[in-house]
């Protein structure tokens, strides 16, 4: 993966990119809240380095910023920008707008929403002036009964597959059915051997808490059909550092053991949610996933959710 991702800039360089280094840097960014916030309840739990550029080729970028990924993509047509990501900060789709400007003199002709979670397109406003909006089908109408103005509702939507033009260059967008959410869609950029995909393949770490808004088993089978047919070596997730192919697989051979193991509890006559039925399950599951991100406080979680999805049934 070295070879692919380049150089990263660091968080100052990165800001200097967006023209937001220095003095620039007190207009409201989460920096200097984050700062005030340690200095009143003790170290900051998520990384030092909360905003960067990542090259992976030349027209591919992967904008890091407060815990998310968005892909940019440049052609002498347009850019393509994903996850305007502004939810919980204001600034945050500026900056990612002004750090597009920085690598291309062209508008962005296409911001696509991989889901319909308002933490990834709220902010996607800054675009509405240039930009057409992209989801699946089933997206639009959950995002416009948001009737929030900063999320623009998509104008282009499609069930199974569309092929967006950027300047002669083809990027894919796939439905591989239900798993994070009932409308997430992938981006394939065959040329440069790419994947984006959106909380619901990320780089060696637990799936979001109770698996909200989630479908467990048909998550798996849209881990194996991304496995099985499309061709890329590069997977840039939602939240994570870039990866590669094989994070496909290790995501589905996760939850996988996680059902099995839940259910060989169930069988032993452990209590739902129990102290007994979650040490059984981290017992068996941490061999090989204790180093994942929120092993020790995500997995009980990942528990209750799991059984409360079975026990809607």
């Amino acid at each position: 993966m070295k070879d692919h991702i380049g150089n990263r800039l660091s968080r100052r360089q990165a800001l200097q990119v967006a023209g937001l280094a220095g003095g620039g840097l007190a207009a409201g960014l989460s920096l200097t809240n984050a700062g005030r916030i340690a200095a009143q309840q003790g170290p900051l739990t998520f990384p030092q380095q909360v905003a960067g550029l990542t090259r992976l080729a030349d027209d591919v970028w992967v904008w890091t910023y407060g815990g998310y990924n968005s892909l940019i993509i440049t052609s002498d047509d347009g850019a393509l920008v994903t996850e305007p990501s502004s939810q919980f900060n204001r600034n945050a789709s500026s900056l990612l707008k002004a750090v597009v400007a920085s690598l291309s003199p062209q508008p962005v002709k296409y911001v696509v929403y991989s889901h319909d979670h308002a933490d990834h397109n709220t902010g996607g406003d800054v675009f509405a002036d240039t930009a057409e909006f992209v989801s699946h089908d089933l997206a639009k109408p959950k995002i416009a009964a948001r009737n929030d103005p900063r999320s623009p509702v998509p104008t282009i939507t499609f069930a199974q597959h569309l092929t967006l033009d950027l300047g002669g260059k083809q990027v894919d967008l796939h439905y591989t059915g239900r798993n994070h959410s009932d409308n997430s869609i992938v981006l394939h950029y065959g040329a440069r051997r790419l994947l984006f995909a959106v909380d619901f393949i990320e780089n060696k770490r637990l799936p979001f808490r109770d698996f909200p808004d989630a479908y467990p088993e048909e998550w798996v089978a849209s881990l194996e059909q991304i496995d099985t047919t499309l061709d890329f070596d590069i997977l840039v997730p939602g939240h994570t550092p870039p990866t590669g192919k094989q994070n496909v697989r290790d995501q589905r051979d996760y939850l996988v053991a996680l059902m099995d193991t839940i259910r060989a509890a169930q069988a032993g006559g452990l209590a739902p949610n129990s102290p007994e039925m979650i040490a059984f399950v981290r017992a068996e599951l941490a061999p090989k996933y204790s180093d994942w991100g929120g092993f020790d406080t995500v997995l009980p979680l990942n528990i209750e959710g799991i059984l409360r999805i079975w026990s809607s049934r």
